[in-house]
């Protein structure tokens, strides 16, 4: 689909697992229909998923976005709630979606972005402000 949300930086998003090796054909299987689901989104770009080399327990999903608010609408999608939501047993619970500031494609040039974050992301939360 075509990239329509354009504002502020792409967005990486990360998500590991830890996946015991019983698990590993039928999640390798579930995390191709997952990368089949979010290809489906609006503002998608890529999708990788992968396997540690030298620990084969150890599972990586990265995704690109056009943006912060195509990976939230992506995640709240009805296709990718059904696929994603049974890997989710193995997910390790740690920070998962990054701004990308500054890009280089191997034959391209070099571009930064602007960040998406509003001036008090860091402070602010639904109904408040977070203690700190």
């Amino acid at each position: 689909m075509p990239d329509r949300d354009q504002t502020g930086a792409p967005v990486v998003a990360v998500l590991r697992f830890e996946v015991p090796e019983p698990a590993q054909v039928d999640f390798a299987a579930a995390g191709e229909r997952v990368v089949a689901a979010l290809a489906g989104q609006r503002g998608f770009r890529s999708a990788r998923l992968g396997r540690a080399v030298d620990e084969p327990v150890a599972w990586l999903l990265v995704t690109e976005w056009a943006g912060p608010g195509a990976w939230r609408r992506a995640l709240s999608a009805f296709a990718v709630r059904c696929e994603l939501t049974p890997l989710l047993a193995w997910a390790q619970d740690a920070p998962g979606a990054f701004e990308v500031l500054h890009e280089r494609e191997a034959d391209g040039a070099a571009r930064s972005h602007g960040s998406a974050l509003a001036p008090d992301a860091a402070v602010a939360a639904p109904g408040g402000r977070r203690e700190g």
